[in-house]
């Protein structure tokens, strides 16, 4: 779908789109990642070092590793790499361009691309950049403060409205905590698969004498339940570290 209107260029951090939730081009929005904090991030403005720079014997395809001291991304030229072949590593860099993805790393497609030598400009866009945090933060703390009260989002969006927040700052503030709840949510559950592989594994490498520990004694040494137990041990020979000598009698690696 072609876009009615040109993107205004949002200045953030590299951390902002990395950590942020990436979501593919729709019928009626293009590329977009959503910050942690609430904002919609599709065409960005960036300033940062490039640590890294490459482009093709053919010119066909180049990139530059960006570091902003926040996080690193690459942007990627394909076809035409001219306004990539200046840039050095070492070089303050200014660029303009959208967010991608591609095999699940997240990119820039450069728009502009200029190398800054007045290192005061990097000065200035922390400080730009912390008072728009700032903004963003206290806008995000009253409107999750005040989504506590309302049940509906409709009328949270009403009742904002009158503080000067825009609707479309309440639904992405909204959806950004969930997201958020949802990835605390899983990153528990990845700690607890953990620490359940951990003491499984403890358990067989305590039990074994020589040629294995029976399925039934390891649960019964780990003291967790059944089922927990059950998928640790098949994660554990799933990543090979345990292996099966013969049915019912696991062993460590």
């Amino acid at each position: 779908m072609i876009e009615q209107k040109r993107l205004t260029a949002q200045k953030c951090r590299i951390k902002d789109i990395i950590h942020g939730k990436y979501t593919p081009q729709d019928e009626s929005n293009p590329n977009r990642v959503l910050t942690e904090d609430g904002r919609k991030l599709s065409r960005v403005h960036i300033l940062a070092t490039a640590i890294n720079t490459y482009v093709s014997d053919d010119k066909k395809y180049g990139f530059i590793v960006l570091d902003d001291s926040t996080a690193m991304i690459r942007i990627k030229a394909f076809q035409d790499t001219t306004h990539i072949q200046k840039i050095k590593k070492g070089d303050l860099v200014d660029i303009i361009g959208r967010i991608r993805q591609y095999n699940n790393e997240t990119h820039i497609y450069p728009e502009i691309v200029k190398r800054i030598d007045d290192p005061n400009c990097e000065t200035l866009r922390k400080i730009e950049l912390v008072h728009m945090l700032s903004k963003q933060k206290s806008k995000s703390e009253i409107i999750l403060a005040e989504a506590k009260k309302h049940k509906d989002v409709e009328d949270l969006k009403k009742d904002l409205k009158n503080k000067d927040i825009k609707s479309e700052d309440v639904e992405n503030v909204i959806s950004a905590q969930t997201v958020k709840e949802e990835k605390n949510e899983q990153d528990s559950k990845e700690t607890d698969t953990t620490a359940a592989k951990t003491i499984v594994m403890k358990s067989i490498e305590e039990l074994d004498t020589g040629d294995g520990v029976e399925y039934t004694k390891i649960i019964e040494k780990a003291g967790l339940p059944e089922s927990v137990s059950e998928s640790a041990i098949d994660e554990l020979l799933a990543e090979g570290s345990c292996y099966e000598p013969r049915a019912g009698r696991i062993k460590a690696l």
